[in-house]
């Protein structure tokens, strides 16, 4: 794989880079740094990333950074001392810029619109490092014997980190899958950092670079970072990332509240003597407060989210409480078209026959029951004359005087046609004698349908009253039979079953 010969080749450079006494070592951080420009190139070409621009501003930053880094060489080479300012820093913080604006386009992309959370949660964090880079770098420079040019050059240098860290901030506080390029180009701006605040930070402070072989080896493994990011195959798979406003994990939260201590415990500890001039501790409050209002501005964006997320929430709960009634309303309207006549709303046969079983499986000579059969008299007449939906209108007036003239817990239930059945319990036979008279009765009044017409049927009833227990089938069939006896007696008649 290409990354990792890259990797394994850039590796070798920085190996001989620390084993090598020779003034000549000076100039490897050249090829490192020129071999990033190619490895994007190469890397643009083969993998194809869906947009190269973040990657050309990456090349063309590194372009002025390797002659920057060929400059100061020749200079180590010969043993001379660097021109500060000179055109290597020109170049330097030129490159700087390119590679802001890289980011910038790179954090658009993969992470969409800027939205203010991860715009607070960057402020902070270069709030935070812009305190530490205050104490240790630019009021140190500000103590010194610079003139006006050198120190303007010098502070440009953390300022330009700082502009770096902003943006970098924006890509690492980003929540999503990340890929090995991604990843690669993150360890690049942390190392870049990392090395400036080594060198700038003890140059500042002790006027030497301490440890300069150190940032030198941080500078060219971060170079390395960023090519091997785009030699890897991943840098071609489109990353789309979020800037985490919907929430806030606890470590970023600790880090954030930490970079808000780092103020306070600078002035306790009076670090370099900063307590000693008004105007740091002024800049360094300035700064805390601002943070400070970032954070709580950022606490109250994830306040208002979570009030937003607990109103959907509730909205949604709402909708599926009502989705969840429409089901059981629902599934009550199935059960009933199950058990019931669609056209009266009585019970159907099944209904019946279930209630029937349960109800005939208790009769007994102290709780007997006692079951009609009805079969309406010159019904056939009605739809002929008056049309079937005529015919249905009076199944329905029907089925409402048959419900008036039982009580709550008898059944009413409709066989088909013209054909009802009544179901009572704890009946003896006089009180279901009665109950067939009742009925008969109730047919002696027309019937008025709609369009004024008025209709006049009766009703035969077959009777069974049920004295132990027995079968739902042989109920009905006996009060069949008995049913069957009182139409050929002359309609109009109720008609009790005789056993043999």
């Amino acid at each position: 794989m290409a990354t990792w010969a890259y990797a394994a080749a850039g590796t070798a450079v920085i190996a001989i880079y620390l084993v090598t006494s020779a003034t000549a070592r000076y100039m490897l951080p050249v090829l490192v740094a020129a071999s990033v420009v190619f490895a994007i190139a190469w890397g643009m070409t083969r993998n194809r990333p869906p947009s190269i621009l973040p990657w050309c501003l990456f090349a063309g930053g590194m372009a002025p950074y390797t002659a920057a880094d060929a400059i100061w060489g020749m200079y180590q080479v010969r043993d001379a001392e660097v021109p500060f300012p000179g055109l290597a820093d020109t170049l330097y913080l030129g490159s700087y810029l390119l590679f802001a604006a890289g980011l910038v386009t790179l954090a658009r992309q993969q992470s969409g619109r800027l939205h203010w959370a991860g715009l607070l949660d960057a402020g902070i964090v270069t709030l935070g490092f812009g305190i530490l880079s205050w104490a240790f770098i630019i009021a140190p420079y500000l103590r010194s014997e610079l003139s006006a040019w050198p120190l303007a050059v010098s502070i440009a240098y953390p300022v330009a980190d700082l502009v770096l860290l902003s943006v970098a901030a924006r890509l690492m506080l980003t929540t999503g899958k990340r890929t090995p390029s991604f990843l690669l180009c993150v360890g690049w701006l942390l190392l870049l950092l990392a090395a400036d605040g080594l060198y700038y930070g003890t140059m500042a402070t002790t006027g030497t670079a301490i440890g300069e072989d150190v940032s030198e080896v941080g500078w060219m493994v971060s170079s390395l970072m960023l090519g091997a990011a785009a030699l890897h195959p991943s840098v071609g798979r489109p990353v789309q990332l979020s800037d985490g406003r919907e929430k806030m994990p606890r470590k970023r939260l600790s880090v954030l509240i930490g970079l808000i201590l780092v103020g306070p415990l600078i002035v306790l500890a009076n670090v370099g003597g900063i307590r000693d001039q008004p105007v740091n501790v002024t800049v360094i409050v300035g700064m805390l407060a601002t943070l400070s209002s970032l954070l709580v501005l950022r606490i109250a964006f994830l306040a208002q989210y979570a009030q937003t997320m607990a109103t959907e929430a509730r909205t949604q709960a709402q909708d599926l409480a009502a989705s969840l009634r429409e089901q059981e309303e629902l599934q009550k309207q199935l059960s009933h078209q199950a058990t019931h006549d669609p056209l009266t709303g009585l019970a159907n046969r099944a209904l019946l026959d279930a209630r029937m079983e349960s109800a005939l499986s208790r009769c007994s000579a102290s709780f007997p029951a006692g079951l009609l059969m009805l079969d309406l008299d010159g019904f056939k007449d009605v739809n002929d004359t008056l049309g079937h939906p005529a015919g249905d209108e009076l199944l329905v007036d029907v089925a409402g005087r048959l419900t008036s003239r039982v009580r709550e817990q008898d059944i009413v239930a409709r066989l088909g046609g013209d054909e009802f059945a009544l179901l009572v319990e704890g009946v003896d036979a006089g009180t279901l004698y009665d109950y067939a008279m009742r009925i008969l009765d109730s047919f002696k009044d027309s019937f008025i349908l709609d369009h004024g017409h008025s209709v006049n049927v009766t009703t035969s009833i077959g009777a069974r009253s049920i004295t132990r227990p027995t079968t739902s089938a042989e109920a009905l069939r006996d009060a069949d039979v008995a049913l069957y006896r009182a139409k050929t007696a002359g309609k109009n008649r109720a008609a009790f079953f005789e056993p043999p």
